[in-house]
Order: structure tokens, then C-alpha cells, then sequence
């Protein structure tokens, strides 16, 4: 008999999975919290869709654990308002409408047919309804999928890669999405290569490497202590006379006749340029950014290709 979750939160616990002599993914440990989006990342072949694999029981782990609300998926007695998950874009019968579509999905679960209707009004596909999924656009095929990980009104989501093929106009639709959801109390799970965008969804975030663990917290605590060097960006109309004022700084050329220096704070340029009696007509600190940290992060660990 399964079980019933009172939470969705997700652990994993010193998961891994061997092929051979091929380490997928290896003693990985990490937590995902109710309420919150987060990304999860890594180069190609980190393993992250291993571990999304694992954690929906689809791949078996060689050793560790993967739960969700203290219940492996497999246990589940209600999988599908449970978890809702998208692994690729959604396929579905070519000549078969998306309502119709549902309605097999809401079949399966002993859910209502009327779950497949409001499951197309939530992701925006309530016009479309009665297209073919033939003549669906790869965007509107990832509003599928996702429509049918929602049909059971789960606490938990996880989506690998669901903004592939949405133009910028989707993708802020499916952020805006992904936050209100997450905002009514659901366990939100994301991977992504779009790193910019994962800035502006996650709370959270897991970065991953060759299957082990990297990195884990909130987007601003990851890059606060990733080690990754911020810069300060200044125009003058005197550069050498205020790089005669500063010791230990590196400068390189930035646009606009600006220099872009490392090693030293606004403020001390700031202080330099009143000492050396040099105008100041931009001064701007740049923090690393979560794209510049993930390369940080990850540089020389790529996984298999």
C-alpha cells in the first residue's frame, strides 16, 4: 500500500549511480525545500537528469537515497497529485488534441475530465484546446507538459529544462508561473542551462559537477561565497594619473574608454581619485554574476558527454 506525503520536501541522500566504470552521479547530497523555486544546474553530463531520474524512480541508484515528503516516489499512493514532473518536452499522439490528451492523463489518475481543462487555462493553452498536438510549436508542447504535471494539483514539481523552445515572452510567462506556484507552498525543482534566467526564478539553488555536489544555497549566499572576484568599473578623463594612485590593482579596457579594475573597492578608488585631484565621471561596482560563478564553479569538472 503506498504512502501519502504531508510535505514535498525533497532529499537526497548520498545518491549515486554507476555505469560500468562511469561515475553518473556520485554520493550526491542535497535538500530542496517547500515554498521556494530551485535551480538545479551543472554542465552537460553532470548527472542532473540521472538524479531527476533516480528521484522519480525511473533509474534505480547504485547506492543512497532519493525522498520526497520522507517517501520514495515509488511508495506514493497518489503519484500524480503528488508529483508532477516534465523529463522532455511532452509527446502525446499526433493527431490526438491537447484537451483530449489530458483527459487520457486525468483518466490514468481517476481524476475528473474537468482537471484537463483547468490545467490548459493555467499554462495558457485553453485557445488551443482543440488543436492537434501535431500542430503544436515546441513551446507549446513544453505548456503541455507542464499541464499535465499539474492536472493532479501536485505539491511538488519538478521540470528538466522547461523553458526550451519558449521565446522571451514564454519564458517570462513560465518564471511567473513557476513563482506563483511556488509562492502557494509547492516544492518547486528546476534544472536549466539558461543561467541568466535561473538568477532572476530561483530562490534556491544546487550546482552540480561530474555528479558530486558543488554548491548549495540561496542564489545570493552562492555567488556572495564562491570566491569569484568582483570588479570596479571607472571612466576618467585622467586614467593614468589614478592608476599612479593605486597600488595592487589590475586594470584591463572596458567599453566606453572605461577601465575595468580588480583587486581594490569602489572606495578606495574613490579615495585614490580625491588624493590624486582626479575626476571620477563613472564608478560602478560589478559583483560576479550567477553565470560567472557557475563557470568558476565548474571549470575542468564537465561530466560525460
Amino acid at each position: 500500500m503506498g504512502n501519502e506525503i504531508t510535505d514535498g520536501e525533497i532529499v537526497v541522500s548520498g545518491l549515486t549511480k554507476h555505469y560500468k566504470q562511469v561515475k553518473a552521479v556520485d554520493g550526491l547530497s542535497f535538500t530542496v525545500k517547500p515554498g521556494r523555486v530551485t535551480g538545479f544546474l551543472g554542465p552537460n553530463g553532470a548527472g542532473k537528469t540521472t538524479t531527476l531520474r533516480m528521484l522519480l524512480n525511473l533509474v534505480a541508484p547504485t547506492a543512497g537515497t532519493a525522498t520526497i515528503g520522507g517517501v520514495r516516489y515509488a511508495d506514493l499512493a497518489d503519484p500524480l497529485r503528488a508529483v508532477g514532473a516534465v523529463l522532455e518536452a511532452s509527446s502525446a499522439h499526433k493527431g490526438r488534441t491537447g484537451r483530449n490528451h489530458l483527459r487520457v492523463v486525468c483518466a490514468s489518475a481517476g481524476l475528473p475530465d474537468s482537471r484537463a481543462d483547468e490545467a490548459l487555462e493555467l499554462v495558457g493553452l485553453a485557445s488551443a484546446a482543440k488543436r492537434k498536438f501535431k500542430g503544436y510549436s515546441l513551446g507549446m508542447k513544453q505548456r503541455l507538459g507542464i499541464a499535465a504535471a499539474m492536472v493532479g494539483d501536485p505539491k511538488v514539481l519538478i521540470l528538466d529544462e522547461p523553458a526550451n523552445g519558449l521565446d522571451p515572452e514564454g519564458i517570462r510567462w513560465m518564471r511567473d508561473l513557476l513563482q506563483k506556484l511556488a509562492g502557494e507552498g509547492r516544492t518547486v525543482l528546476v534544472s536549466s542551462h539558461l543561467l541568466s534566467e535561473m538568477e532572476l526564478l530561483a530562490d534556491d539553488i544546487v550546482i552540480i559537477a561530474a555528479g558530486r555536489l558543488i554548491a548549495q544555497g540561496t542564489v545570493e549566499q552562492v555567488i556572495g561565497q564562491a570566491g569569484s572576484v568582483g570588479t570596479v568599473r571607472v571612466r576618467t578623463p585622467h586614467p593614468d594619473t589614478l592608476l599612479g594612485a593605486l597600488d595592487g590593482v589590475t586594470a584591463t579596457p572596458g567599453e566606453d574608454g572605461a577601465l575595468v579594475l580588480t583587486g581594490v573597492t569602489a572606495e578606495q578608488v574613490g579615495d585614490a581619485a580625491l588624493r590624486a585631484g582626479v575626476a571620477l565621471h563613472e564608478l560602478v561596482t560589478e559583483r560576479p554574476d550567477l553565470e560567472r560563478v557557475f563557470l568558476d564553479l565548474t571549470a575542468g569538472k564537465e561530466g560525460i558527454r
